[in-house]
């Protein structure tokens, strides 16, 4: 059992280090948005697949329309921030990705 622990602690350390973010580490991040950010509810969510042409990063974006929401912002931005990924505004939408 704590060997078990301990290999998905280590697997969680190196998923960090990597500079993308799969799809099952943004499935979770929107799982977390929607348990901890209430007010998602009715909002666009759109699960970007990885674009090689994108600047931002090479792996998934999570995009959410927030319609300047500025407690949604803060909710997400706070928990990129404990995922280690990063937000940028773009329109009405929060673009969530791992950056380069």
């Amino acid at each position: 059992m704590a060997q078990d622990v301990e290999k998905a602690n280590s697997l969680k350390s190196a998923q960090s280090l990597i500079h993308v973010m799969d799809r099952e580490k943004a499935v979770s991040v929107i799982k977390e948005i929607f348990d901890k950010c209430g007010s998602i509810e009715g909002k666009s969510i759109k699960l970007m697949t990885p674009n090689a042409n994108n600047v931002l990063s090479k792996g998934c974006q999570i995009h959410i329309e927030t319609n300047d929401n500025e407690f949604m912002h803060s909710c997400i931005t706070r928990i990129a921030d404990d995922n280690c990924l990063a937000v940028q505004q773009e329109d009405n939408f929060l673009v969530i990705y791992k950056p380069q």
